[in-house]
């Protein structure tokens, strides 16, 4: 889950509405990149392991609030990508591949601490495992495929920062973003069209809560908005 402040509330953004924005970016990115359909799934879907989570989602007590996903504890976040991928080995092996990548590279990127090497070592076994399987069924070019995970991993991160809100000019994963507005500026211009829509769901908090139960509740009956993005190439 994310949160994006606004104005006195707070909106609430699932990690799968998250993906789907990730998703919006890859159907738009103007370089020419294979198994199209299979790495823009891949990049819609690099959360499908959060989906169940977030129908219940954990109260954070230092916030009152439910966790976001980085501040999620370890062991719940690496239980939570364990097997993501494997979750869309009925929809295309490619992307169940790209999936499962996509969360080790978190870990060797952003190791957790000392005190959860363990987990972490049993979650890329695990995960490299399923992997090494793919690959040999798939006999995937390593150089191809090293790159689609590049591509979720980049349209992962601008994602992110989109949905939280760009409230400062910033460097993500290459590109630069800063707010012009009601717009996003992006440089340098990594999509075909002159201009990108983008949006997604999410849900209204105005209160903190000490009660999980409470909490979840509050979130059932939250008011829904649509929060719509205009992402425009710099000036």
């Amino acid at each position: 889950m994310l949160h994006r402040r606004a104005g006195d509330g707070l909106v609430v953004v699932g990690q799968p509405a998250h993906a789907l924005v990730a998703g919006a970016l890859a159907r738009a990115w103007a370089e020419p990149f294979a198994p199209r359909d299979a790495v823009r799934l891949a990049a819609e879907q690099h959360d499908v392991g959060w989906t169940e989570w977030e129908l219940a989602p954990e109260l954070d007590a230092a916030t009152g609030l439910p966790y976001a996903f980085d501040d999620l504890p370890v062991p719940r976040r690496l239980a939570l990508w364990a097997g993501a991928g494997e979750r869309l080995l009925p929809q295309s092996r490619y992307a169940a591949l790209l999936v499962s990548l996509h969360g080790t590279l978190l870990v060797e990127r952003f190791p957790p601490p000392p005190e959860h090497a363990a987990l972490a070592a049993a979650f890329l076994a695990h995960e490299r495992g399923f992997q090494e399987t793919l690959r040999e069924s798939l006999a995937v070019d390593p150089v191809e495929l090293a790159r689609n995970r590049e591509l979720v991993f980049t349209w992962d991160a601008l994602s992110l920062v989109l949905v939280h809100g760009v409230s400062r000019p910033q460097t993500v994963a290459g590109f630069g973003l800063s707010a012009d507005g009601p717009r996003v500026r992006v440089a340098p211009w990594p999509f075909r069209e002159p201009e990108l829509a983008v949006s997604f769901e999410g849900r209204v908090l105005g209160e903190t809560f000490t009660d999980e139960g409470a909490m979840r509740a509050a979130l059932d009956a939250a008011p829904w908005v649509v929060v719509e993005l205009a992402l425009r190439p710099p000036r």
